[in-house]
């Protein structure tokens, strides 16, 4: 796919909050989940604004589930940590859903 979501339009249009960097690492994931789930379609319409914004959604999940499972807290008399749950699986279907129109995601998707 050519460069559909740079990381102008993730920042501006759809107001993500992740580093230039960390956004180029999940954008690969994201293309690879969105290509996946959509059965190639999403790289056919990979210029349009809904296939667009479901990357950058995708993306957003990805890095929030690499955000969880991190200490939370921390005590030094009589050691103790605490840990964030870690979330199952990232929500990416979800997420891209919320962008894509009915028929592009493949229903036989089911996260299990």
């Amino acid at each position: 796919m050519a460069e559909e979501s740079d990381f102008t339009f993730y920042q501006q249009a759809y107001g993500g909050s992740l580093s230039q960097e960390e956004f180029a690492r999940y954008l690969k994931r994201a293309r690879a989940f969105l290509s996946f789930a959509t059965k190639g379609k999403s790289e056919k319409e990979a210029k349009t604004e809904k296939v667009r914004l479901a990357l950058c959604a995708v993306a957003d999940s990805l890095a929030q589930e690499q955000q969880t499972g991190k200490i939370r807290s921390e005590k030094a008399g009589q050691y103790s940590v605490t840990y964030q749950e870690r979330a199952k699986e990232p929500d990416s279907y979800r997420a891209a859903a919320v962008y894509l129109e009915d028929g592009m995601l493949f229903r036989g998707w089911g996260g299990c």
